[in-house]
């Protein structure tokens, strides 16, 4: 334990008398994402690759179950809760897409960043974590949790029902299906997993 904390504490040390104020300012304020760029990138990437089971979950449904998705096909069903799968792909995408116009700042010009710009792309920083990993994740479990849900069985979600949810499979009518869902989760983390290796070394 004690050789963890002298690691924190060392690296707090060398980031407050770096040359760099993004550095400086990053060690000295509060947050909870106060993570490397490139680490929180690899968990949004975790929680993309999360969201992709989606699709061995629907597979391995009972048949009774998945009736109410596709007939034969489950991962061919557009329910409701894939446009929340969607949505949590979408919300992650662009909370890359504030770390990553980060990152590129910082591999331009990091040691010549004013105070002011280093406090401003803080600020960016911190909205893209607590949308990626704040609301994204939130999505992932929504998501994740209510596919789950099938595996219950239909008096489990006729339960659930009757208790005044919204029947989570019912047909959503956008045409966006669980395969679409999967995919677009599983290609999205894998490139997020990439950025994430290709950032650590330029950072």
């Amino acid at each position: 334990m004690d050789g963890h904390t002298n690691d924190i504490d060392d690296g707090i040390a060398r980031a407050i008398l770096a040359d760099s104020k993004y550095e400086q300012l990053r060690a000295r304020r509060f947050s909870y994402f106060k993570q490397p760029i490139p680490r929180k990138l690899a968990w949004q990437g975790v929680l993309l690759l999360a969201l992709s089971l989606v699709a061995p979950i629907v597979l391995a449904y009972p048949d009774s179950v998945a009736t109410l998705l596709a007939d034969g096909n489950p991962l061919a069903g557009s329910p409701v809760i894939a446009i929340v799968g969607v949505f949590t792909v979408g919300v992650e995408l662009l909370a890359s897409l504030g770390h990553v116009a980060v990152a590129a700042v910082l591999v331009r010009r990091k040691a010549r960043l004013s105070r002011r710009r280093a406090r401003d792309l803080l600020a960016l920083e911190d909205v893209a974590s607590l949308l990626g990993l704040g609301t994204g994740a939130v999505g992932v479990a929504v998501t994740v949790g209510y596919f789950l849900l099938g595996h219950a069985g239909t008096g489990a979600i006729s339960q659930y029902v009757a208790m005044g949810g919204r029947n989570p499979f019912d047909p959503s009518g956008t045409g966006i299906t669980v395969a679409v869902v999967a995919a677009a989760a599983f290609c999205s983390g894998l490139v997020l997993f990439g950025l994430s290796r290709y950032l650590d070394a330029r950072l």
